[in-house]
């Protein structure tokens, strides 16, 4: 029996050996070089709908799955950014890959560098966008906006308190959804805040927005809770190239631990964006794209 099932409106599922379903869609090159393309918090695989011209005409085949608790994916029984490795690699051996390229957007990052970690020299290249980068037990003393602190210090140790904010908001994204984009834009920098009144990237998120929290509010829950603990994941075993791109007016996470992510893993490249805060990926793919691709282009604001 074959692992995979159909999904309607939804890509294809993958049944993992114990049972648990992971979704998952492609875009771009169908027979093109392979690249696991993780979506950030919350979100869902529809996060890189946008990327299917661009990674077309690169030859790029991405295949996005909704991670635990998103979209159509279970959760895991006992979350961890080792056990998402594991689910990730049985997920590329399902689909017959010996090597394959990653990204990881905003807190799909710290799921991309466990899969790079355990993977090895199977992947070639890895792209982190805006990440969450580790804070918890760091020998880095992290400076932490008030914001910061409420989300990685605060609400991600209270997971009762992060599924009351998170069916909130669920509710208001499915009522109101323009409105739920429009909330996130408060505190964020100029330059978000206008691409967050933009109706494209509005209707883009809140779609996304929809699609993730469907089945309920499990999937911000296990991240945040991820995000507040270590990682417990060794960077230094990921050989794969690597860049990194964080806006150095990013308000929703703090840069002192991406910059920290980029001196843990051996010879990564970072980036940082003069002028540009966090949502400047939900316009346009192109940057990371082409550089998992193999050429390099230079952001211009």
């Amino acid at each position: 029996m074959t692992p995979f099932s159909s999904s309607s409106g939804s890509g294809r599922v993958l049944r993992l050996e114990d049972g648990r379903r992971m979704a998952y869609r492609e875009y771009g090159a169908r027979d093109g070089w392979p690249v696991l393309a993780l979506h950030g918090t919350p979100a869902s695989k529809l996060m890189f709908s946008i990327a299917e011209t661009t990674s077309a005409k690169l030859g790029l085949r991405l295949i996005a799955p909704d991670r635990w608790g998103y979209g159509q994916t279970d959760p895991h029984p006992r979350p961890s950014l080792e056990a998402w490795a594991r689910d990730a690699a049985e997920l590329i051996d399902a689909l017959g890959l010996s090597q394959l390229s990653l990204v990881g957007i905003s807190g799909g990052s710290p799921y991309a560098a466990a899969t790079a970690a355990l993977l090895g020299d199977r992947v070639v290249r890895m792209a982190l966008a805006v990440p969450v980068g580790p804070i918890a037990a760091t020998a880095v003393e992290h400076r932490l906006s008030l914001l910061h602190r409420l989300i990685f210090m605060g609400v991600g140790r209270r997971p009762g308190l992060t599924r009351f904010i998170f069916r909130a908001y669920r509710q208001l994204a499915a009522w109101k959804p323009r409105r739920a984009v429009s909330l996130v834009a408060l505190g964020q920098c100029r330059a978000d805040r206008a691409l967050l009144r933009t109706p494209a990237v509005q209707d883009f998120l809140s779609t996304m927005l929809r699609d993730g929290l469907e089945r309920g509010v499990q999937g911000p829950a296990i991240d945040l809770t991820l995000f507040a603990s270590p990682w417990n994941i060794s960077l230094e075993r990921i050989c794969a190239a690597t860049r990194i791109w964080i806006g150095n007016d990013d308000q929703l996470v703090p840069l002192s631990a991406a910059r920290h992510l980029a001196s843990a893993i051996p010879n990564a490249e970072l980036t940082e964006l003069d002028g540009y805060g966090h949502f400047w990926i939900a316009q346009d793919y192109s940057e990371v794209l082409d550089w998992l691709a193999g050429n390099r282009l230079k952001v211009t604001p």
